[in-house]
């Protein structure tokens, strides 16, 4: 089912330019509704300047420059939301009254400021939110077509999945996962080692696709994809490789412990990978 309500996190300056043209386009193409949500700080304190020196109403400049970048995005239904706090906190409370099912934003890659925004707007989103966050980093040109889906063969990573295949039922999709061998250091036929690791892992990628239902509906084949090495560096070769336009990441790991891969895995790949990123979090009863 593709979201009726999105909502589109910007703080209104130029790194957040690709993710409005991708809000817009998901919006217009799921016709869904776009509520547009700017957080102002909290106001500083009176100064005795005169009136021709005062800054104009931050919330009124934001407005203004909302409906600007805005214009030409006809044929949506696109709702203003200008408020005062701490994004981090408030964006959470918004999402949940508004009844949103997809939060898109921007990070700029390699950036202070995109780095800033990943350690607490991006990741409080992720971590506080039930619903899916998209994190766009390149331009758009045209709708999701390759896709790929991290794995570590957890329910966190099979929600992450299913999710894909519900919201881009168009694309093609694989399903990625990095392994590597268990006290490799210690061991004293190396190759033979990997090798054994690469048919583990490549049986469990079949046995994980074989028990989710989604897959057996898929408009296109879905194949397990699995590499040795680091997961970070190994994959994001594997979407430079293949063209993939999009990541997909569960913020759940095999722990059970809702958070831990986003703690450790998910966050740097946040962070890392040149494509954008589908943050996903498993829902539960």
């Amino acid at each position: 089912m593709t979201p009726k309500t999105i909502l589109f996190a910007t703080d209104l300056s130029p790194r957040c330019d690709r993710a409005l043209d991708r809000a817009t386009s998901l919006a217009a193409r799921w016709h869904a509704r776009l509520i547009v949500v700017h957080v102002l700080p909290e106001p500083t304190p009176l100064t005795d300047m005169p009136s021709w020196r005062r800054a104009p109403d931050p919330r009124q400049a934001a407005w203004e420059r909302v409906r600007r970048d805005l214009q030409g995005a006809g044929g949506i239904e696109i709702d203003v939301v200008v408020e005062r706090g701490e994004p981090a906190s408030l964006i959470p409370q918004l999402i949940v009254s508004l009844r949103c099912d997809l939060v898109v934003t921007g990070m700029a890659r390699d950036e202070t400021l995109g780095r800033i925004l990943l350690g607490t707007t991006v990741e409080a989103l992720v971590r506080k939110t039930n619903v899916p966050v998209l994190v766009v980093k390149s331009r758009p040109r045209g709708p999701y077509r390759n896709v790929v889906v991290a794995t570590d063969f957890s329910e966190g990573s099979r929600c992450a999945l299913e999710t894909a295949l519900a919201l881009l039922p168009e694309a093609q999709i694989s399903v990625f996962h990095a392994y590597g061998v268990n006290f490799e250091g210690l061991v004293g036929d190396r190759p033979a080692a990997r090798e054994s690791a690469a048919r583990e892992a490549q049986a469990a990628g079949e046995a994980f696709l074989a028990a989710t239902p989604a897959v057996a509906a898929a408009r296109h084949p879905i194949r397990a994809v699995c590499e040795y090495g680091e997961v970070g560096a190994v994959l994001q070769d594997f979407i430079e490789t293949r063209g993939a336009e999009l990541a997909v990441l569960g913020t759940e790991g095999r722990s059970g412990l809702a958070g831990v891969l986003l703690g450790s895995v998910a966050q740097r790949l946040l962070a890392y990978l040149a494509a954008d990123v589908l943050a996903v979090r498993r829902q539960r009863d």
